[in-house]
Formats: C-alpha cells, sequence, structure tokens
C-alpha cells in the first residue's frame, strides 16, 4: 500500500515532529508512506472573509497539485466519522480494491477549500471537535498505524 499525507504547514522544529516520528517509523513496516509539506499562506491579522477564502484557495491549490494520483481523503471537521474498525476497513478496501494507493489532504489553520473538498473522494472527519491542523497529522498517523494493526490481526488495538 502506498499512502501520501500533504499537509499545510511545517512541524520540523517543533515537539509534534517528535510525536510523529515514531508513528512514521512503524508504519514503514505496512506501508510506503511518504509526507508532504506545503506552505501556510498568512492572510493579513485582520483579514476578511474574501482574504481567508483567498489564503484557503492558495493551500488548496497546492495540496492538490501535490496529492499525485490515488483515494484522495480530505480531513475535515464536517466530513464523515468512523470507528477505528471502520477505517482500518476502508483502508483494506482501497488495498485491495481500489489500487492500493491513498491521499490524505489536511488544510490549514482555516481549513480546506472548496475545491479540495469536491475533489476528494471521502471528506474524514475525527470528531467534531476542532483539532490544531499540525497536531492532526500526528492523529492521522496514529490512526493509520492502529488500522494497520487491526487489518492485520495484530495487538495494539483496544
Amino acid at each position: 500500500m502506498k499512502c501520501r499525507i500533504v499537509a499545510v504547514g511545517n512541524v520540523k522544529n517543533s515537539p509534534l515532529a517528535e510525536l510523529q516520528k515514531p508513528y512514521a517509523q512503524w508504519l514503514q513496516g505496512y506501508m510506503d508512506l511518504t509526507i508532504i509539506e506545503v506552505a501556510t499562506q498568512n492572510p493579513p491579522k485582520n483579514a476578511g472573509d474574501k482574504e481567508i477564502e483567498r489564503q484557503k484557495e492558495k493551500e488548496g491549490e497546492a495540496l492538490l497539485e501535490k496529492a499525485g494520483d490515488g483515494v484522495i481523503i480530505a480531513l475535515d471537521q464536517k466530513g464523515k466519522q468512523f470507528s477505528s474498525e471502520a477505517f482500518s476497513e476502508k483502508l483494506r478496501d482501497i488495498k485491495d480494491l481500489e489500487g492500493g494507493k491513498v491521499v490524505f489532504l489536511i488544510g490549514g489553520p482555516n481549513g480546506l477549500s472548496r475545491e479540495v473538498r469536491k475533489r476528494s473522494d471521502l471528506v474524514m472527519s475525527f470528531s467534531q471537535m476542532t483539532f490544531p491542523h499540525r497536531l492532526s497529522r500526528v492523529l492521522l498517523l496514529e490512526q493509520l498505524y492502529r488500522a494497520m494493526k487491526i487489518m492485520y490481526g495484530e495487538a495494539y488495538h483496544r
């Protein structure tokens, strides 16, 4: 299975980089994992709705440009929620029926553009709660690892 995560923002010099590192390493045993970061478009502090929409559109263009091919799953608070077991089953279907390529898109602090949501095969949410976009990457890696353990019947998930 090939998995690409394309995310807005840089975590290289933050504690979040250390949190994601073990999951990314563990996942290498299950999939070919690539993480790509695209630049955050920072609107002015007092930006209005139009400037924020333009910022999301620019980030969305960058996300889609780097997405490549595969089943595109965008992470968004308003997306479909899955149990860990159902998420594992979805990944199994992608692995077995969809060519084994999946791309996860994570927007910036203001969310995803309409175009990203429209072009995605699935819009998924971890929760109705709001999480920082950079933390969402760590959550995704953990859930991917959990899903792989479930898929292969290995201990980890309880």
